[in-house]
């Protein structure tokens, strides 16, 4: 019997996820990207496992903040203005569900897949020899203005999620993390989290045990995608079947499969590196007011965060660098220079939930893209997911289906 040729374009933590799952089972798995494998938006995120990971960003206090998002320099979002024009339509659908009850639905089929995610994640870095690189401190919000801290919507949802949160005095915290600043005030801390030390190493790990179990790498740009009888034509190649993992970059593959452009947007985000300086930090901590993240990695403290909407161009905005930099000192006075300033794109739809299922034109192509600032904590979990779909027919919830959009 002839293995199906099964093509994953993207080689992310989702792409690279789903093609080792895939060719576990026995699939001929050729993983695509026009990069390497792992060196995408995979690698520079804060690197937890955020199975706390609700409310999406779809909330209603966006609308308030709307005009400091649109004219401050020290805001926490971004946008653009030269990109405006392309960027309104996404803007107008992501408002639409900026609301109370959009936010719950969010969260609620979001939860549903957190739920699985550090398991997951647990027995693929087993699987792959990378066990050692996943450590359980917790992480920390905190705040210094107390009047930015989380409300009581945002506590709710995440008390009816499952999340286990505890509220902690900033000389609590201090106890927790004495090298930060005496002006932080308080903070929540979720004690089940737990966060990655090296995403490269995974990602390289996870790359080498596809590749051992027989799976192919072609290092391409798929620029033309056709059915002809029963197979999918990528370029010059054809496959049986083909999966979508492209992030950000999705959306011109999924308009010449439907015949039409789904509203996906790119959240453009920072990081900065302070070399040697992971000792002064055990867990991660995100200052609240600024959405900026510091996380002890393993030879190195990685400041992220910021959400800039100004789509795929590779020009590192020097005022969010700046941005990140400056918050990272008022956590951390302590710190000095940074290293290795780095931009990458979250994919994000206006729901803030990801698309993960099959074509409703193609029952031989799938999707697994979307998962703003979820990609690396649920890659595993969508791989399975995807792979279940495809070998054991297993539904998947239909608030992922991209005919949501269609």
């Amino acid at each position: 019997m002839n293995k199906k040729r099964v093509a994953i374009i993207g080689a992310g933590i989702i792409g690279l996820s789903t093609a080792y799952y895939l060719q576990k089972t026995g699939c001929q798995v050729v993983l695509i990207d026009k990069q390497e494998p792992g060196t995408g938006t995979s690698r520079g995120h804060a690197s937890m496992i955020a199975n706390y990971g609700v409310p999406g960003i779809n909330q209603p206090q966006v609308w308030g903040q709307l005009p400091r998002y649109l004219f401050s320099k020290s805001s926490p979002i971004a946008i653009q203005w030269s990109k405006i024009g392309k960027l309104t339509p996404w803007l107008i659908q992501f408002l639409k569900n900026c609301n109370t009850t959009s936010m719950k639905k969010t969260a609620l089929h979001t939860s549903s897949l957190l739920k699985s995610a550090l398991p997951n994640y647990q027995e693929l870095l087993l699987e792959i020899g990378a066990q050692n690189l996943l450590t359980h401190r917790g992480v920390l919000y905190v705040w210094i203005d107390s009047r930015q801290q989380p409300n009581s919507t945002q506590i709710n949802i995440r008390s009816e999620s499952g999340v286990e949160q505890i509220k902690l005095s900033g000389e609590e915290i201090r106890e927790l993390e004495p090298n930060l600043s005496e002006h932080v005030q308080g903070g929540w801390y979720f004690p089940k989290a737990q966060h990655t030390l090296d995403p490269d190493l995974i990602l390289e790990k996870l790359y080498q045990s596809f590749l051992n179990r027989g799976g192919q790498f072609e290092k391409e740009e798929i620029t033309s995608i056709h059915l002809r009888d029963n197979t999918i034509q990528l370029n010059n190649s054809r496959y049986d079947q083909v999966v979508v993992c492209a992030g950000a970059f999705s959306k011109s593959l999924v308009k010449q499969i439907e015949g039409q452009f789904v509203p996906l947007e790119a959240e453009r985000g920072y990081h900065i590196e302070f070399i040697e300086k992971q000792q002064l930090l055990s867990r991660p901590t995100s200052l609240v007011e600024s959405g900026m993240y510091l996380t002890p990695l393993h030879n190195r403290l990685r400041a992220v965060g910021t959400v800039e909407l100004g789509g795929l161009h590779t020009t590192i905005s020097q005022a969010r660098i700046n941005y990140i930099a400056r918050d990272a000192k008022r956590l951390l006075p302590v710190l000095r220079e940074f290293e290795n300033p780095w931009l990458g794109y979250r994919p994000t739809l206006p729901d803030c939930l990801p698309i993960i299922g099959k074509s409703p034109k193609h029952n031989n192509i799938f999707y697994g893209f979307g998962h703003n600032h979820l990609g690396w904590t649920l890659g595993p979990t969508t791989g399975k997911i995807i792979t279940n779909l495809m070998q054991q027919n297993i539904a998947i919830d239909p608030a992922f289906s991209i005919e949501r959009y269609l």
